[in-house]
C-alpha cells in the first residue's frame, strides 16, 4: 500500500483562486453577493482621491457583516479569522486587514448601517421571502460597553470632584517646587502631564454633574437621590434585569419581526427603561421599511400597553393585539358582581365589580347605586373623570367598598379619558383569535432575541454612545437577517452554480486541450 502525499512548496500548473477553496453555496459567497447588490455610493463618497490607497470599503463591510453573522464582533478576533479561516479569507479577498483598519472602519461608517439594513429588507421583499403581513414587536435590554463601577449619583460625584481637585492642588504645588529647584525637564514634564490628565478628568466630572442635575428635574422626587449617571458613557442609563444581574448601564433594544420567517423588519435602541412609548416608533419604522399596508397586523406583549398607544392604534385604525397587564382594572361586565356573593366572600371590592354605562355616563355598584360624574381633573400627567356615590351610609357593602384612606364617606372611581380604548382592547383579547395571535408573538419575536443573545452572543455592546449603539444594533440585526436569507434563499440563488465533479473534470480537460493547441504541444 502506498501513500498519497503532497509537496506544499510545489507550484500548481494551472494556479489556484479563492473560488477553488470554498463551496459554491457557502454563506461567505452569499454575503459577498449581497453586499455587491447594495447601494454603497455614500460610503465611497467618504473617501478622498488624495493620499495612499485604502482597502475597498465594500470588502471591509462584507467582512464585518460575515463576522457578525458568525458571532465575531471584536476587531482583533476578526483579524485572526481573516488570516486563518478560508471563508473569512474569501470574504476579505485575502487582503488580511488588521484590527485597527477594521475598528476604524466600523466607527467611521456606523451611521450608514441603518441604510444598509433597510436595503436588505427591500432585498427580502423583492425575493418574495414573505408577504410581511403580520409583525410581532418586542424589546430587550442589552448591556452597555461601560462598567457599572463608573456610575455615580450626585453625592459620589461631589466626593470624586473634591478628591480630584485636591490632587490637582498637590501637583500644582509640586510643580512650583520643581520649577524653583530647577529639577530636570523630564521630571517636570511628568508632573505637568499628570496635572493635565487630572484637569481633563475634572472637566468631565463637572459635565456629568450638570447632566445628572438636568436629568433629575424630570424624575419623581423620591427617585432623584439615588439616580446615577455613568462617567464614561452618560447615554447609558442604569437598568435592572440585564444578563441576570441586578443593575447595569444598558440600552433598550427594539425589534419588529415577521411572524412567518422571524426576519427582522425594523429595529431601534432607546434609553427608556420600559416599552410603553415604543409601539408608535416601531409602527412608523415598519411601515416605512416595508411600505404601507392597511391590512398589516401587529402583535405586542403587555409591556407596550399604554392608553396613549392604544388611542394611537384606534385613531390610525391599526389591526393590533396588545396584551393587558392589568385586566382587573377593566369594567367589561354587563351586570355588577352579585351583592350576596360579595357579602359571603367578604373581600374588598374592585373596579371590575362595578359596571360602566356609557350612554348614561355613570357607574353602577353591586348594591345597585349609581356613581355619577362629578368633575374632570387635568394635569400634565393625568386626565381623568371622577365618579362619586353620595349615598353610602346605609350600604351593607360599605366596609368592603371603602378603603381606610377614604375620609369623605363616599365611594369614588377614576376613569381615564382614554379608558374606553383599554376596554375595547380587553374585549378583543377575550376572543380565541386574539389569544392565538399572542401565541404567535411569543414564538416569533422572542426566539429572535434568543438567537441574537445566545447563539450569536450579542449580550453587550462594544461601541459607546447612543448613536454608535444604534448603528451596532443594526449590524446585529443585519447578521440575523443574513442567516435567515441564506437559509431560505441559498438553494434558489445558487442552484445554477452547483456543478458536479464530472463537469469539473470535463472543463479541466477542455482547458488543457486548448492550452496544448495554443503552444503546439
Amino acid at each position: 500500500m502506498g501513500f498519497i502525499t503532497a509537496n506544499r512548496s510545489q507550484i500548481d500548473l494551472l494556479g489556484f483562486s479563492l473560488d477553488d477553496f470554498v463551496p459554491c453555496d457557502a454563506k461567505c459567497r452569499f454575503v459577498v453577493d449581497l453586499v455587491s447588490m447594495l447601494d454603497l455610493s455614500q460610503l465611497y463618497q467618504k473617501y478622498s482621491e488624495q493620499g495612499a490607497d485604502a482597502f475597498d470599503p465594500s470588502i471591509i463591510l462584507a467582512t464585518w457583516f460575515f463576522g457578525y453573522s458568525e458571532g465575531i464582533v471584536k476587531s482583533r478576533k476578526l483579524e485572526n479569522y481573516c488570516k486563518r479561516d478560508l471563508h473569512f479569507i474569501y470574504v476579505s479577498g485575502n487582503l488580511r486587514p488588521d484590527h485597527t483598519t477594521l475598528s476604524r472602519f466600523r466607527k467611521a461608517n456606523i451611521e450608514l448601517i441603518s441604510e444598509y439594513f433597510v436595503q436588505i429588507v427591500q432585498f427580502a421583499i423583492e425575493k418574495g421571502l414573505s408577504d410581511f403581513t403580520e409583525i410581532s414587536i418586542d424589546g430587550s435590554k442589552i448591556q452597555a460597553s461601560c462598567s457599572a463601577k463608573q456610575s455615580r449619583n450626585s453625592e459620589n460625584l461631589e466626593k470624586k470632584l473634591t478628591v480630584v481637585r485636591k490632587e490637582i492642588d498637590v501637583y500644582m504645588t509640586r510643580c512650583d517646587i520643581a520649577d524653583a529647584e530647577e529639577l530636570p525637564e523630564e521630571d517636570l514634564g511628568n508632573i505637568k502631564a499628570k496635572i493635565r490628565k487630572l484637569q481633563k478628568l475634572e472637566k468631565r466630572l463637572d459635565e456629568r454633574f450638570n447632566q445628572l442635575n438636568e436629568r433629575k428635574k424630570e424624575l419623581k422626587p423620591e427617585h432623584r437621590k439615588n439616580h446615577k449617571i455613568n462617567i464614561v458613557e452618560p447615554d447609558a442609563p442604569m437598568m435592572s434585569g440585564v444578563n441576570g444581574k441586578q443593575k447595569r448601564p444598558s440600552y433598550n433594544a427594539q425589534i419588529g419581526a415577521d411572524v412567518k420567517t422571524h426576519f427582522i423588519v425594523s429595529n431601534d435602541v432607546t434609553q427608556d427603561r420600559n416599552d410603553q412609548k415604543q409601539f408608535t416608533k416601531q409602527y412608523q419604522k415598519v411601515e416605512s421599511n416595508l411600505g404601507k399596508n392597511p391590512k398589516r397586523k401587529y402583535n405586542l406583549d403587555s409591556g407596550y400597553h399604554s392608553l396613549k398607544q392604544l388611542a394611537f392604534i384606534k385613531d390610525q385604525q391599526i389591526d393590533a393585539i396588545v396584551a393587558d397587564p392589568t385586566p382587573q382594572n377593566r369594567s367589561l361586565k354587563k351586570l355588577p358582581t352579585d351583592k350576596q356573593l360579595l357579602l359571603t366572600e367578604g373581600r374588598q371590592l374592585k373596579k371590575t365589580d362595578f359596571v360602566y354605562h356609557a350612554k348614561e355616563n355613570y357607574y353602577e355598584c353591586p348594591a345597585g347605586k349609581k356613581l355619577m360624574f362629578t368633575r374632570r381633573k387635568q394635569s400634565q400627567k393625568d386626565d381623568y373623570l371622577l365618579y362619586t356615590c353620595n349615598n353610602c351610609d346605609n350600604c351593607l357593602l360599605k366596609k368592603q367598598c371603602h378603603t381606610k384612606r377614604n375620609k369623605s364617606g363616599n365611594r369614588n372611581i377614576r376613569r381615564d379619558m382614554l379608558e374606553g380604548c383599554a376596554e375595547n382592547m380587553s374585549q378583543k383579547l377575550e376572543t380565541e383569535y386574539a389569544k392565538e395571535r399572542l401565541k404567535n408573538r411569543a414564538i416569533s419575536v422572542e426566539p429572535v432575541f434568543g438567537n441574537l443573545k445566545e447563539n450569536l452572543g450579542f449580550r453587550r455592546f462594544l461601541l459607546r454612545g447612543l448613536d454608535s449603539v444604534k448603528g451596532e444594533f443594526n449590524i446585529m440585526c443585519i447578521a440575523h437577517n443574513i442567516n435567515i436569507l441564506y437559509k431560505l434563499l441559498s438553494d434558489k440563488l445558487y442552484s445554477k452554480l452547483k456543478i458536479t465533479i464530472e463537469q469539473k473534470i470535463d472543463r479541466l480537460f477542455l482547458y488543457l486541450f486548448k492550452f496544448s493547441l495554443k503552444f503546439n504541444f
